[in-house]
């Protein structure tokens, strides 16, 4: 009887697992308490070192550091107050790997963490091509699936580059500047692309930088000649691959080949190109080959401690060995042994106590790769930049104490200057694995001078929560909570009061919501006419036609079709904060009912949508601020007011709107009063500067 593809896929693994010598045994140490066998390997080093800290281990950090540092780590976002007192109230000895249990069954929150670093790493963008460049395609989705299924990693890597895999990324067609060019993960129509294919693989999944190996051997890295890198490469493309160096052809051809020996690998290269790109996955993914999975394993290892077992983590070498060759040879093993488990991985290392251990800048471990031999000892955590996508996600759930898929960072794709300061690229147009963790002056701007960053601070819920509180000692109490995850210590609060008390904080009452029509019985001032039929596409209309307010409504002729009338360029409609809500009203015809209406709201860009009725209008990405459903379509015969949070489809505070679209599938509908409700926050100048000094502090811009 045969198994599933599954069941076939983990006896092979088990069967080539098999063909490799046992892993090292995690060392013993007598004496020293450890949390599992990843501690083992760290404190033997220290003994073997010498270190004071075999003796007096450092101690491990409080609950409300690991609260955080597990919620940042494994979800992206800090803990809502609520979240965090919950655990720290809990007595119960285990609760620090329940909590690690917890977040990571959270799988949506635990995929969108995730989707940022691997868009990056496989150059995934939402643009097929910009300009004349043609781009690689969006493949969210995929990573987003990928990752809340647990996916296996090997799994993941075949379903980028074997045509055979079940479940296989498939190229498309696209047209750049009137030429039909494929767009895909591995791009093979020229020698170029098939060398840049192989290279963003080997970076990615064997940890190996090998484009310098492209057009002369490696300057810096004698395992990789070029005949080497280009004997890998060919396995990529459609044919052996001619040698050809600095621009100059030599008229040799370098057969293809896997660049590692592995046990009773294949030895004759298929000249089929499907049947060579199944057969590079399928050794690339091997439990033979020695590069995945330790690559795999030094990826979380760096991403959880702040520096890899091997460092440059893009730079895996033989002459530069791993700070503890025994523990990365042991965690690969046990990885595969698990059928290539992401999830059980990062179980295992935070749970361990050396992820636990608090922070200490003077046991904090550097890489200088000058001095690539220095010995990393891993008795404290090294210091973690917040993400640009942790960082004003976390903002957001401070401001409103939820996490919002929808208003998360990655699903946008506007960059901004806020944005480009806290290290998220503008495009993807190349592989990379880590942002730069530097801080520059850019960035300090921003923070201290940047519309968007005081938008984020100052119009956020929790400021305007805080309002009608008197009591200077709360408001300081919620604003840390909120934004720290902890209280005050006494000689903040003492500060925090005078502050506060010196700002003459706070109002008794926020200021009344105000409706602003923005479009009525004209285009508002500045605004250019447009839509599927051009300007004609609107039609004014005046009683007996339906009119809700004024003298006129619009309306389009649309034929059973999908249709939009649109305009831009209008003098900017601001928004006051996220929490203004958008409307329009709309009336149905009852003898001619759409099937779906759709609004959109421009702010340089057109991904911020809300539809009612069937979801058949395909712009954007379903259930994201670029198509989010707003419920059923209005009654027929009669007016409704449609209304949309602003946040729900991208909007915040300051945000300026520029143009709108009505657009519907089939029926007569007709429009009227579209505006907004502007919920101003309360003017809370004090409590507002106290947490932009929190939202500023290295203590919440860092993981610690």
């Amino acid at each position: 009887m045969f198994g599933t593809a599954d069941d076939l896929r983990r006896a092979r693994i088990r069967m080539r697992l098999a063909m490799l010598p046992p892993p090292p045994q995690p060392p013993a140490v007598d004496g020293f308490a450890v949390f599992n066998d990843v501690d083992r390997f760290i404190v033997d080093k220290w003994k073997r070192a010498g270190l004071p800290a075999a003796a007096a281990p450092p101690a491990v950090c409080d609950d409300v550091t690991f609260v955080r540092r597990a919620y940042l780590d494994l979800i992206g976002v800090v803990p809502t107050i609520e979240e965090a007192r919950k655990f720290v109230d809990d007595p119960s000895t285990g609760k620090r790997a329940k909590l690690v249990d917890e977040l990571l069954a959270r799988a949506d929150d635990y995929a969108a963490h995730w989707t940022p670093f691997f868009e990056e790493a496989i150059a995934s963008s939402p643009f097929e091509s910009q300009g004349s460049v043609r781009l690689h395609g969006n493949y969210q989705p995929w990573i987003l699936d990928s990752f809340r299924t647990n996916r296996p990693y090997d799994v993941m890597a075949a379903q980028l580059v074997d045509p055979t895999e079940p479940g296989y990324v498939s190229r498309k067609p696209i047209n750049v500047n009137g030429k039909v060019a494929q767009v895909g993960y591995v791009l093979n129509d020229t020698p170029k692309d098939t060398l840049q294919s192989a290279a963003n693989f080997g970076q990615t999944f064997l940890g190996t930088g090998m484009k310098c190996a492209s057009c002369h051997s490696h300057f810096d890295n004698d395992e990789w000649p070029q005949a080497r890198f280009l004997a890998f490469a060919g396995m990529f493309g459609e044919k052996d691959l001619e040698l050809v160096r600095c621009e100059e052809p030599s008229g040799q051809v370098v057969p293809a080949k896997f660049p590692f020996e592995l046990p009773d690998a294949p030895t004759t290269m298929p000249s089929d190109v499907s049947a060579r790109l199944h057969l590079a996955a399928r050794l690339a993914t091997d439990p033979t080959n020695p590069r995945f999975a330790k690559t795999a394993v030094n990826r979380l290892w760096k991403r959880y401690l702040g520096l890899g077992l091997f460092e440059p983590a893009d730079d895996f070498r033989l002459n530069s060995p791993a700070s503890h060759p025994e523990l990365l040879e042991w965690l690969a093993h046990d990885f595969v042994a698990h059928g290539y488990d992401l999830k059980h991985t990062i179980r295992l290392i935070l749970t361990s106590r050396t992820y636990q251990l608090r922070y200490d800048p003077a046991l904090e471990d550097h890489f200088d790769v000058e001095r690539r031999d220095e010995p990393r000892y891993y008795r404290s955590p090294s210091l973690r930049r917040l993400t640009a996508e942790q960082l004003l996600d976390s903002i957001g759930v401070a401001a409103a104490q939820k996490l919002d898929d929808r208003l998360r960072l990655y699903r946008t794709v506007e960059s901004t200057a806020l944005t480009r300061g806290l290290g998220r690229p503008p495009s993807r147009h190349e592989v990379t694995t880590a942002r730069a963790d530097d801080v520059a002056i850019v960035q300090a701007l921003e923070l201290l001078n940047g519309n968007d960053w005081a938008s984020l601070v100052y119009r956020g819920g929790v400021v305007g929560e805080l309002a009608a509180e008197t009591d200077p000692a709360k408001v300081a109490g919620r604003l840390y909570r909120a934004a720290l995850s902890r209280a005050p210590t006494a000689e903040e609060l003492v500060i925090a009061v005078e502050f506060l008390r010196a700002a003459g904080d706070v109002p008794t009452t926020r200021p009344a919501p105000q409706e602003v029509v923005w479009v009525d019985d004209a285009l508002p001032p500045g605004a250019v006419a447009g839509g599927s039929a051009g300007p004609e596409s609107w039609q004014f209309v005046e009683s007996p036609f339906p009119v809700h307010r004024g003298d006129r409504a619009h309306t389009q002729e649309s034929d059973g079709r999908q249709v939009q009338h649109l305009f831009l360029g209008a003098r900017p409609l601001v928004l006051e904060s996220a929490e203004d809500v958008l409307f329009a009203h709309a009336w149905a015809d009852a003898s001619d009912p759409p099937k779906q209406i759709m609004l959109q709201w421009n702010d340089g860009t057109w991904d911020h949508r809300a539809y009612w009725g069937a979801n058949v209008i395909t712009f954007g990405t379903d259930g994201t601020p670029s198509r989010t459903g707003a419920g059923p379509l209005p009654e027929p015969g009669k007016w409704a007011r449609l209304e949309v949070p602003a946040a729900r489809v991208g909007f915040k505070g300051g945000s300026k709107i520029v143009g709108i679209s009505f657009d519907q599938v089939g029926g007569r509908v007709y429009w009227d009063a579209v505006g907004v409700v502007k919920k101003p926050a309360a003017d809370v100048p004090g409590a507002g500067d106290l947490l932009w000094a929190l939202f500023t502090s290295p203590e919440f811009q860092y993981v610690r």
